[in-house]
């Protein structure tokens, strides 16, 4: 026996599943028989569908959103008056054509940026000008400035601290 990259006896698996495959077809239809043998089933033995005749119903479809802003789709029945929907469809589309406007105000963030560039500049004039002794201190305060100014003074914290209204 060879088992290989073919499978068992140089029968790959498609081949084989191709072989069962039409071996499972040749039962089925053996089963089910020859028409001839349709005749013998008892009609009232298997449940049958029937297709009843019924007038069909005609109205406009059209989609809305529900009241939670989820979208459904609305039935307008031909039969109800039509006036009436116009301008209830008027008075929503009216209501609609009102638009709301937001500003974002970054005045506040941009105030606490020059603030921080003003003390910086400060310091920095200050730290030329001082001893040994206070120098060290100010590059401290220095650098604590300048570390506060690299996360504010980009636009990520400009949007997350700006006042929308």
């Amino acid at each position: 026996m060879r088992i290989g990259m073919d499978g068992i006896n140089g029968v790959s698996d498609q081949e084989r599943y191709a072989q069962s495959y039409e071996a499972d077809a040749v039962k089925k239809t053996e089963q089910v028989g020859k028409p001839e043998d349709s005749k013998k089933f008892d009609k009232g033995s298997m449940p049958v569908d029937e297709y009843i005749h019924s007038n069909p119903v005609k109205g406009i479809y059209k989609p809305g959103k529900d009241s939670d802003g989820n979208p459904k789709i609305d039935y307008i029945d031909p039969k109800k008056d039509i006036s009436s929907e116009a301008k209830a469809d008027d008075k929503v589309s009216s209501d609609s054509k009102k638009s709301e406007s937001t500003t974002t105000d970054t005045d506040k963030v941009d105030r606490e940026i020059e603030k921080l560039k003003e003390k910086k500049a400060l310091l920095e004039q200050e730290l030329h000008t001082a001893d040994e002794s206070r120098k060290k201190e100010l590059e401290r305060e220095l650098r604590q400035v300048e570390t506060e100014l690299a996360q504010k003074d980009n636009d990520t914290y400009r949007r997350q601290n700006a006042v929308i209204s």
